[in-house]
């Protein structure tokens, strides 16, 4: 009767501690315990109070890894697939060291799928029932809670992540509304439309028209290489430093080509560019000077229909520390000229059939509008791309501005 009393006492001692160890790592996940020390409560639990002394937890995690290894004696391998827990007999690890085997494979399910592995043994022969049978349900529901725990961890972390992330594309978007205008004042001389949308929450096109003094205003568009955070922050970089750089030279492309491209290889460190078209237009001369960087070349188009491309320049900017050769070019502007500014991702938009939209379209749609208000030019020609690609996915950030002279 003592004898049996006595067991009875010791398997409530042993249920007992059990519950206390589930609540020592239940209150360690609340706690937001790190990885080491769940695993580290874990161990312990097995290890050092009921005696499982020989212990390897493997997880997966997108790919299988070991969280946990003690009282081996070999090296842990690496596992690829999950079949390697289903040897027959024993599991056996293998390595230079040796080999090891376990007598118990116990797996962790979720969705009747396995999500973790232990592999369990004694570390000697002894009398009586080994502490891993006596103990299995006990080790399988712990390293339920254990895995779980580190699962939901992880996806935390991971949505912490997205969240950042997020709110950083948040603003950098609103910065870049700030950068590229949305609405133009009225001009006595020219009347301008513009569209912009990116690819993704933010990317890397701009464009702008202002004045340098009473005669001069100034044209731009430009292109980041690549896309999103990174090409958004360069480019309202760039936008600064060519605002600046224009105010004390807008007679000198050239050495304003020369100092952006400094600016773009100091901060890209080579490992972007950007693709600029900038024109100068004086007011009383009805002329204006512009130079290409490498961009797709806008269109200046006469009122009777009749085109230019406007091409000379040198290449885009952060391509070379020092630009190769610079050539600059002039148009003169006659009332009820038009000039395009685009990027690729207007033009180069394909189709269903892999068909880029093209220059020659974009020509067609503007000079059928030949005299109508900037704005409808510019819808018309965001509803013809629309339509000419179908179901097809945008693939980059696209720009458009109409610049009407008066």
């Amino acid at each position: 009767m003592a004898h049996s009393v006595q067991r009875l006492e010791q398997r409530l001692e042993v249920q007992d501690f059990k519950l206390n160890a589930l609540l020592d790592v239940t209150q360690g996940i609340n706690a937001r315990a790190s990885e080491s020390e769940l695993i580290e409560k874990y161990r312990v639990t097995l290890a050092e109070n009921l005696g499982i002394h020989r212990l390897v937890l493997y997880a997966n995690d997108g790919s299988w890894k070991c969280l946990l290894s003690c009282g081996v004696g070999v090296e842990i391998p690496k596992v690829l697939d999950p079949a390697f827990f289903e040897q027959e007999g024993n599991v056996q690890l293998h390595s230079s060291d040796g080999d090891e085997d376990f007598d118990v494979v116990i797996p962790v399910l979720h969705d009747e799928e396995p999500i973790a592995y232990v592999l369990a043994g004694d570390t000697e022969e002894g009398k009586g029932v080994s502490p891993v049978v006596k103990h299995l349900r006990f080790i399988e529901l712990l390293t339920n809670v254990l895995i779980v725990a580190l699962q939901n961890a992880r996806l935390e972390q991971r949505r912490v992540a997205q969240e950042a992330t997020r709110r950083e594309l948040e603003l950098a978007a609103d910065l870049q509304t700030m950068l590229v205008p949305a609405d133009w004042p009225q001009d006595r001389d020219v009347d301008v439309a513009a569209f912009y949308k990116p690819h993704l929450e933010v990317g890397g096109d701009y464009y702008d028209v202002f004045s340098v003094d009473d005669d001069r205003l100034v044209f731009c568009m430009a292109d980041v290489s690549g896309k999103g955070i990174a090409a958004a922050f360069l480019m309202s970089n760039f936008q600064a430093n060519l605002r600046a750089i224009f105010q004390y030279e807008p007679n000198d492309l050239t050495k304003v080509v020369t100092r952006l491209n400094r600016r773009v290889m100091d901060n890209a460190k080579g490992e972007k560019y950007i693709t600029l078209f900038a024109a100068v237009y004086n007011r009383r001369t009805r002329e204006f000077q512009y130079i290409n960087c490498g961009h797709n070349p806008p269109v200046l188009m006469s009122a009777d229909g009749s085109t230019r491309q406007l091409e000379l320049g040198c290449c885009g900017l952060g391509m070379f520390s020092e630009i190769p050769s610079i050539e600059t070019g002039r148009a003169e502007v006659h009332s009820g000229s038009t000039l395009l500014c685009y990027t690729d991702g207007l033009v180069e938009q394909e189709n269903t059939d892999d068909v880029p939209f093209g220059m020659q379209r974009m020509e067609e749609v503007v000079r059928e509008r030949r005299g109508m208000p900037v704005e409808v030019v510019q819808n018309a020609l965001i509803d013809a791309v629309r339509e000419f690609k179908g179901a097809e996915p945008s693939f980059d950030d696209t720009a458009l501005m109409v610049v009407r002279f008066k």
